[in-house]
């Protein structure tokens, strides 16, 4: 790989795996839909040094135009990394025809990336995508467990069958990565780590459940790493999944955000129950990644909340 095409650029993810890709001496396309100006300082930081492309997803077939507008010249060894994904708000909230449009632009990316003469095509999953498989098999006139993210991670699986049913008459190489929880400075999200240690920060009350589930988190720089690895080292057709490689309790997270800042209240585990799918520790296996790719993590869990913890209080 000598050149990327990235969709999603100037999100959370996108610009940190910009940012690694250039400094890998990579020619970097980055693809957002945001004015340049518009683009949060920080993430526009790291993205300095690619071309950036303002365009909609709903435009993604007129890229090709665009890139002869900007006199790019497209090589014989470009990855196209498809991580923009959007919602009405929230990718939580539920909205069927949001989420449907972004199976749409999957699609729209993949056939766009082979007239663009890429050789590989790597879709960036979720990990809500496992709990997801295991909610919709259980029988909904029995069970009663409730997984707000299940609209979103039905879309990204539906995608996913998608880009396998046409990779082989597009003849272009398809993987894909799905990742664990990821953690690092710029993080938008509304996720239960991050507005943890804003709680911490703030002093408010830590209630939570017992905490006993299984679960995982990386640093975003960790992230990005195992993904320039997979555009240039994985093995076609393969389903990456990023992580720690080391899953622990969700309990034990919190602990130790808490002993790094502690705030003077309570840890109250149990205060309500869980009605969730849990996962098992096999779930987050790495050990494909790091067979094709020799990826491991470099960075701890607590250097990752540490950055967290100074982005949030700035």
């Amino acid at each position: 790989m000598n050149q990327a095409i990235i969709t999603g650029a100037t999100g959370f993810i996108g610009s940190v795996v910009v940012n690694l890709l250039i400094k890998n001496n990579i020619q970097v396309l980055a693809l957002g839909r945001k004015d340049l100006d518009k683009v949060d300082l920080y993430k526009r930081e790291l993205i300095k040094g690619s071309t950036y492309v303002k365009i909609d997803m709903n435009d993604i077939k007129m890229l090709p135009k665009r890139i002869l507008e900007i006199g790019w010249e497209m090589s014989d060894s470009c990855v196209f990394y498809n991580l923009a994904w959007g919602g009405q708000g929230k990718l939580s909230d539920l909205n069927i025809e949001a989420q449907l449009k972004n199976v749409s632009w999957s699609v729209s990316s993949m056939i766009t990336a082979k007239e663009l003469k890429c050789e590989r095509f790597v879709h960036i999953g979720t990990m809500e995508e496992a709990f997801t498989s295991k909610y919709l098999s259980l029988d909904y006139n029995n069970n009663n467990e409730y997984n707000r993210h299940v609209i979103y991670s039905v879309a990204k699986i539906v995608s996913k069958n998608y880009l396998k049913a046409i990779s082989k008459s597009l003849n272009l190489d398809l993987l894909f990565a799905t990742n664990s929880h990821v953690m690092g400075p710029a993080d938008d999200k509304d996720s239960f780590l991050q507005m943890t240690l804003q709680k911490l920060i703030d002093g408010d009350d830590l209630l939570f459940s017992e905490g006993n589930q299984i679960f995982d988190c990386i640093s975003v720089d960790d992230l990005a790493k195992a993904y320039y690895l997979i555009g240039t080292k994985g093995v076609v057709g393969s389903d990456y999944w990023v992580g720690s490689g080391s899953p622990r309790k969700l309990k034990e997270y919190v602990k130790i955000m808490y002993d790094l800042y502690p705030s003077g209240k309570e840890l109250q585990f149990g205060k309500f129950a869980y009605n969730d799918i849990s996962l098992e520790y096999e779930d987050f296996s790495i050990s494909l990644l790091t067979k094709d790719t020799g990826f491991f993590p470099k960075k701890s869990y607590e250097q990752a909340v540490k950055e967290l913890h100074k982005w949030l209080s700035n």
